[in-house]
């Protein structure tokens, strides 16, 4: 294709005479042209992706299954944003203005950038953590215990979205079995909604868990330890024997 695009260019393309100018392209470019464009600094070409997304309430963004920390104070939540995914990095965009740049992340990845979050918090990000504790308390001990161990840490807001799916699972699977797949992932200290939504999947919460082995019994020898005592280079029982 490479070699066909080229004798495309030159023998045809190149020497047709052009519709609008009454031109030849090719000698266009090389009297014109050719002495504009700038040296080639190495670096191969990057094909990228622009996308338009929305900033969440957790001030993020999800653009191609990952999701990037947006800065408040530049765009609060509800704002739209530019997004250009390149092969390394994405940059976000809002207004035509660069606001932030992430590494790309990968499908189910996370970069969050703490001084994005505001200085002081809004009473929805302190609220919704302990809306989310109250709602996985009424489906179960279980998963009200594992709903203190998703927020336990400097961030809890960050965990919002995982927060808000731990609920949907109930509602998808019914409260028993998220309760009992939620015992079952707290037993192995497994803190990841998306696995422990693995296990509703999978039907893995009913299965019952292996009980550990019982203990091995203490070691005893088959004859008392005399018998193999040494006195001088003899054992003690043939020592005994000759003697009797």
């Amino acid at each position: 294709m490479r070699s066909a695009a080229r004798r495309w260019c030159l023998e045809v393309a190149g020497q047709r005479i052009h519709g609008t100018t009454r031109r030849q392209p090719l000698t266009v470019f090389r009297q014109e042209e050719r002495h504009t464009l700038g040296e080639w600094d190495a670096e191969p070409y990057e094909m990228t992706d622009w996308r338009t997304a929305k900033v969440h309430p957790d001030h993020h963004i999800a653009c191609q299954y990952a999701l990037y920390s947006v800065p408040s104070a530049t765009c609060p939540p509800g704002q739209k944003v530019e997004v250009r995914l390149g092969s390394k990095l994405v940059r976000i965009y809002h207004r035509g203005r660069l606001i932030k740049v992430h590494p790309r992340q990968d499908r189910g990845g996370r970069s969050t950038d703490p001084d994005d979050y505001p200085a002081e918090l809004s009473a929805y990000t302190l609220r919704a953590p302990e809306q989310i504790k109250r709602s996985a308390a009424s489906q179960g001990p279980a998963v009200a215990a594992y709903a203190e161990r998703l927020f336990d840490g400097p961030l809890p807001w960050a965990k919002l979205r995982q927060g808000h799916k731990l609920i949907r699972l109930g509602e998808r699977y019914s409260p028993e079995r998220l309760d009992a797949a939620c015992r079952r992932a707290l037993s192995v200290d497994l803190i990841d909604v998306r696995r422990l939504e693995r296990i509703l999947v999978e039907a893995l919460e009913q299965e019952a868990t292996q009980p550990e082995p019982p203990p091995m019994p203490p070691g005893r020898f088959a004859r008392p330890g005399a018998v193999f005592a040494r006195a001088n280079g003899r054992t003690a029982q043939s020592a005994q024997g000759e003697r009797s």
